[in-house]
């Protein structure tokens, strides 16, 4: 039996649903695919893509408290914090987890992602404070750009030297077993050609 709007007492939510279904020997048939539009042989030529002056390397954190953190390069881009291309660091978790970020230049700022200007030498600042467990820092070597050579090494964050000093093509892993500062930098490769 239906009911009415008039015997359904107030503040009552009324569910209307409807089912549809495809009578039998009927098909649905999905719209067609657009056709790809092609380019008029005057068309503007479009610019080259930024990415080949793009440069981002993913480095991996086991036992921090993120997951990974990014370093790179593109055409743009300052040594300071870039509102866009830099990201902040989320603060440190609970529970035993390491503390791990990049640091600023300015050392104003915990990055998660920290992009920089090409140079002949670009230099990037990680931090890591284990936890319970130590933490390892890896990368995949596939991601170092052509041309360029990348390097870490464990500093202390006051004098001017660096110890245990890794090619990164080499390596693929650090390990902090106690607070330290890894530097990461990159060179340009002599046998490479200028871009």
């Amino acid at each position: 039996m239906p009911i009415t709007l008039r015997q359904l007492l107030p503040g009552t939510v009324l569910l209307i649903c409807a089912l549809f279904a495809t009578p039998a020997g009927w098909t649905v048939e999905p719209e067609p695919e657009p056709e790809p539009r092609r380019r008029s042989k005057f068309a503007v030529p479009e610019p080259k893509r930024a990415q080949a002056k793009r440069f981002r390397l993913e480095l991996q954190i086991a036992n921090g408290h993120i997951g990974s953190v990014f370093i790179g390069c593109q055409k743009g881009a300052t040594d300071a914090y870039d509102n866009g291309l830099d990201d902040m660091a989320p603060p440190p978790g609970i529970g035993g987890a390491g503390y791990t970020f990049l640091i600023s230049p300015d050392r104003k700022h915990n990055l998660y992602k920290d992009v920089r200007a090409y140079a002949d030498t670009i230099q990037w600042l990680f931090y890591a404070k284990p936890g319970r467990k130590p933490v390892d820092v890896s990368w995949d070597r596939a991601q170092i750009p052509d041309g360029w050579k990348l390097y870490c090494a464990r500093w202390d964050g006051r004098s001017e030297t660096v110890t245990d000093t890794v090619n990164c093509r080499e390596t693929q892993k650090v390990t902090a077993e106690s607070t330290m500062f890894f530097r990461f930098w990159m060179v340009r490769d002599k046998a490479a050609p200028k871009e």
